[in-house]
């Protein structure tokens, strides 16, 4: 499969599973297909549609860090429990969502999954659509594996490949384009472009905004500019919000790189370290009740931060910037980057003045993020 049908493909796959339906994946190696669907939009008749397509008891898909939330030991691997006939979706929720209001039933038939292979590759799809990571699935065994996309297209149902899901961000990221420029003028310069990045299959968009000598000096081989790497932050960025300090980060970048007269600022649609708003809004109602900010993450079962760097990559490599300076209090930011075959010649830190909504949100950071501040 090319490219251009992987990506498109896996969007379909995660528009599907954003509205609440029903996708198959099929792990070719083991020519094993699970039918899958997210636990948080399931209907009163989700299982028993299950039995009548996959012909098998279906099982709750949880994460490793919802495993270890509700309590089961699976030795920090993803875990599939088998769904009581007696129990209703209200059951299953309490078992999938942190915040639901129902008593959690008695659990048994908990199997460990592979922390790699198909049932990685199924939370993974979820958390690419933004979803929790929690499923419902059956393994559609009676069906050959040499007429599973037949047996998909006949069901209307979207079929994709494990190992497809495993490379969709990378290919994505790899397949961004430059739109468009134009220059737009700021609170603390006027000297500034903002170049807008999409994605051909229909993906995350993603900018930047280019300040000052940076414009002309992109040729360079000894580039080395400021640059900012910043995850969309709807609550800090726009609202102004004082539960984090992502707000205060952004100005105070855009600060350093209009002073400086120079440097790119990349901002990525990760919102809440790439969980989504919907999900960083339940890690503030778990919050509510007492949880620090990872704690509330790892709750909802997903891991402190999911944030991957590929997109960032791909519009550093075609401002043709291969070496920055980064402007960061996350030294795995750094490392990410190096990583990704991006040098990083200096760590700029940033430093805020907390305030009392955010003081323990900038400990909890520190402390068990390794932020240095």
């Amino acid at each position: 499969m090319n490219n251009i049908n992987l990506t498109v493909k896996i969007e379909r796959a995660i528009s599907e599973l954003r509205r609440g339906g029903k996708i198959v994946i099929t792990d070719n190696v083991k020519n094993v297909s699970i039918l899958l669907t997210p636990a948080e939009l399931i209907q009163d008749d989700t299982v028993s549609q299950f039995l009548n397509l996959a012909k098998s008891r279906p099982n709750i898909l949880l994460s490793a860090n919802r495993c270890k939330a509700i309590g089961l030991n699976t030795d920090n691997k993803p875990c599939s429990i088998l769904i009581n006939k007696q129990w209703t979706s209200s059951d299953i929720m309490s078992v999938c969502l942190p915040l639901s209001n129902q008593e959690r039933p008695e659990i048994s038939g908990v199997v460990s999954e592979s922390s790699t292979g198909i049932a990685s590759s199924c939370l993974l799809i979820l958390r690419q659509a933004r979803l929790l990571p929690a499923a419902i699935m059956s393994l559609v065994s009676y069906v050959p594996a040499e007429d599973i996309r037949n047996w998909c297209f006949n069901n209307d149902l979207i079929h994709v490949d494990e190992e497809n899901i495993v490379v969709y961000e990378s290919v994505s990221a790899d397949r961004l384009v430059m739109e468009v420029k134009a220059n737009v003028p700021l609170t603390y310069t006027d000297k500034c472009e903002i170049v807008m990045f999409r994605p051909r299959d229909g993906g995350h968009e993603h900018f930047c905004l280019i300040f000052g000598k940076t414009r002309e000096r992109q040729k360079s081989s000894k580039f080395n500019p400021l640059v900012r790497i910043h995850s969309q932050c709807i609550t800090g960025d726009i609202l102004g919000s004082l539960k984090c300090d992502c707000g205060e980060q952004l100005k105070h970048s855009i600060k350093m790189m209009a002073d400086a007269d120079e440097g790119v600022l990349i901002y990525l649609a990760q919102e809440g370290r790439d969980i989504g708003l919907l999900n960083k809004l339940r890690a503030y109602s778990l919050q509510e009740r007492g949880m620090d900010t990872v704690q509330a993450n790892e709750n909802l079962g997903f891991n402190d931060d999911e944030r991957l760097y590929y997109p960032a990559r791909e519009i550093l490599s075609q401002l043709k910037i291969n070496q920055v300076k980064l402007i960061t209090n996350n030294p795995k930011k750094v490392q990410h980057l190096n990583n990704l075959g991006i040098k990083v010649t200096e760590r700029i830190p940033i430093k805020i003045k907390p305030n009392k909504h955010n003081e323990n949100y900038l400990n909890t950071k520190s402390e068990k993020s390794g932020h240095l501040l």
